[in-house]
């Protein structure tokens, strides 16, 4: 991943709100990290698996990732 500071940045509870996540056009839900300056999202799969039993499962996806803020949250 690159830089984790900066705009371009975004994870669950970095303080700046709520925001809807596009790949390639598409939403995609359960995001835990994205970057939109390298296009690299981590995701848990929808509805979150769990394999080990301990922890849920989640995997990097590549491409072009917008980010919207969600007014009023």
């Amino acid at each position: 991943m690159s830089d984790q500071s900066g705009e371009h940045a975004h994870w669950v509870n970095d303080g700046r709100g709520r925001r809807l996540i596009f790949i390639d056009g598409e939403r995609i839900s359960w995001v835990l990290y994205a970057d939109t300056k390298a296009g690299i999202a981590v995701v848990c799969d929808d509805p979150p698996t769990c394999l080990d039993g301990e922890h849920i499962d989640f995997h990097p996806v590549w491409g072009e990732i917008t980010v919207v803020p969600v007014e009023g949250a």
